[in-house]
């Protein structure tokens, strides 16, 4: 089991192995599967604003994207699931989850002084393993839901990291 961080932005410098802990405690919480893979990528503007418009049809940029491939049998196209594919090949890559720390950052100005660029980024890594893991906050109901689990991963990882 293992997050793979990946960081094709020069914008901030970014404590990787940091936040490559809290990513792995985290994802440890949610994929139970020892083979599984997550990558998380961290991109600039122009890039998330691209990938946004293309697969989301939104002309904007964004601080977070999600792609899960637990379900999504069209991302296998060569083999007919996820289960198939872990079997041939001995590990699943569940999902990518990607940044934009340039967005990111401008979020920080909302939630106070103790908000740091670090729990932003770890914020939108639990809000996109919750989307690769079928949460969603389209509907009211939905988004209580998301929102309640988000809290309660943060506050373990404040928690526990001390952070």
């Amino acid at each position: 089991m293992e997050v793979i961080l990946i960081n094709n932005q020069d914008d901030f410098d970014l404590n990787t192995d940091e936040i490559k802990t809290f990513s792995d405690y985290l994802f440890k919480k949610l994929e139970k599967e020892e083979s599984s893979e997550l990558n998380v990528v961290f991109i600039g503007r122009e890039e998330i604003r691209d990938i946004n418009k293309k697969y989301r049809n939104i002309e904007k940029e964004t601080d977070v994207l999600s792609f899960s491939y637990v379900d999504d049998k069209k991302i296998f196209g060569f083999i007919e699931d996820a289960d198939s594919f872990k079997d041939e090949f001995g590990f699943l890559t569940v999902g990518e989850i990607l940044i934009c720390p340039s967005v990111a950052e401008e979020n920080i100005k909302t939630y106070g002084k103790d908000w740091t660029l670090t729990k932003e980024m770890i914020f939108l890594i639990i809000h996109g393993m919750l989307h690769i893991y079928g949460y969603d906050h389209e509907r009211d109901d939905d988004r209580l839901l998301m929102e309640k689990k988000q809290e309660s991963l943060l506050s373990e990882i404040e928690e526990k990291f001390k952070i």
